[in-house]
């Protein structure tokens, strides 16, 4: 909330030093326990807002929560996984799959073009990301794929590179999701397919 409305006042200086730890402890706190714990729904909420405000002054925790976002990605689709009928899957098992995607987008949202040099400095996600995020475009449940959109959109935004080699696939998968059956999922596709149209 803080993040939302005082703004950038709030990522200046020393100041994310003081509390950007503690949160990210939480976090590792909590998801060693249970990775799926709804209770790192509105952690991970705040994160992604204090990324886009503190911007460039995020980058000391940048890898660790890019990080521990993929690993909250991939925990969350190995469970999905395991459902024979994708209906029987509710919403409230892909949220925090959601909150982790939406978390991805606040970090290229405040590193801008930054966010692909921070990818290529995970050893343990950067050479997975470009797979990961095709998969996330293709994900059955709508609000997997919303954000997703939000995430393609932004990359070709702000670091293209790293969407260049599986550009195809991608808008292929962004053209199958123009859909007025799921108006949201329609806008951010159609928003991705334009951002990635000629300039």
């Amino acid at each position: 909330v803080m993040a939302d409305n005082i703004g950038a006042a709030i990522g200046e200086g020393p100041l994310p030093g003081m509390y950007v730890p503690p949160i990210l402890k939480r976090w590792n706190d909590i998801g060693r326990e249970n990775p799926m714990d709804r209770s790192l729904l509105p952690l991970m909420e705040c994160l992604g807002s204090i990324t886009v405000v503190c911007g460039m002054n995020y980058q000391p925790w940048a890898v660790e929560t890019f990080e521990m976002a993929m690993s909250t990605i991939e925990g969350s689709m190995l469970i999905i996984s395991h459902y024979n009928d994708i209906s029987d899957v509710d919403d409230e098992l892909a949220d925090p799959m959601i909150c982790a995607i939406d978390l991805i987008d606040g970090l290229i949202e405040g590193l801008g073009s930054n966010f692909a040099t921070l990818v290529a400095g995970s050893a343990r996600f950067g050479p997975t990301f470009p797979n990961l995020l095709q998969q996330i475009v293709a994900h059955d449940i709508p609000g997997v794929r919303i954000s997703a959109f939000a995430v393609l959109g932004d990359l070709a935004r702000q670091a293209p590179t790293l969407i260049e080699a599986g550009l195809p696939t991608l808008l292929s998968e962004a053209i199958s999701s123009i859909d007025p059956m799921h108006p949201a999922v329609c806008n951010n596709s159609l928003w991705a397919l334009g951002v990635n149209g000629p300039a």
